[in-house]
């Protein structure tokens, strides 16, 4: 039961991290192209950070396009498998 209790913990944890990591690779994509909707979306992602309590991420969104590029496709991967490594262990898990 309590194995059960942390890997739902866990997955909600890995789906916010993936969720959060997805949007930076999209704000990365919108800063390549010079899209009108990357402020709008580096201003939505400080938001997002700051109502979740991680206000120290903001300086995330602010740095040089090659940086952003580097540590956003290197989140989205390893959150990936993570998040697989996460789903493997359920398989497991799960009852029958």
């Amino acid at each position: 039961m309590l194995e059960q209790a942390l890997l739902m913990v866990a997955i909600v944890i890995w789906g916010l991290l993936w969720g959060y990591s997805t949007l930076l690779v999209m704000l990365v994509f919108m800063q390549e192209t010079d899209s009108l909707y990357a402020y709008p979306m580096r201003v939505a992602l400080d938001r997002f950070v700051e109502s979740v309590g991680c206000g120290w991420l903001r300086t995330l969104h602010n740095l040089q396009l090659t940086q952003l590029r580097l540590i956003s496709y290197l989140m989205f991967g390893l959150v990936t498998v993570g998040v697989a490594l996460t789903l493997f262990l359920a398989e497991g898990q799960s009852p029958g």
